[in-house]
């Protein structure tokens, strides 16, 4: 049985958006680029943005609910206070 030639294809660089060849010497002279490394550092820098970005948002989220918490708590209170107050009240009303 006869083999036929077959290609190696191409390897896709996601940081640099290019193919290069896909063997190991390609790839590790484009590795070795200032051009990847620069591409490297900039997706890097990218994502630490995003990161601190996303933690801030939601920490402001949790202080948001910390203080919504609390209101709903102080709400809750007063509430049952004024119901304690007009038991009480309809308490004395009826035994008088």
């Amino acid at each position: 049985m006869t083999e036929y030639w077959v290609s190696q294809g191409n390897k896709w660089c996601d940081f640099c958006k290019i193919y290069i060849s896909n063997n190991p010497s390609s790839i590790r002279n484009h590795e070795l680029g200032q051009r990847h490394k620069d591409n490297v550092a900039k997706r890097l820098a990218v994502m630490r943005k995003e990161n601190a970005a996303k933690e801030k948002e939601q920490k402001e989220t949790a202080r948001a609910l910390e203080q919504i918490e609390a209101k709903a708590h102080r709400s809750y209170q007063k509430d049952k206070a004024k119901f304690e107050e007009t038991r009480e009240f309809h308490e004395l009303d009826d035994q008088g």
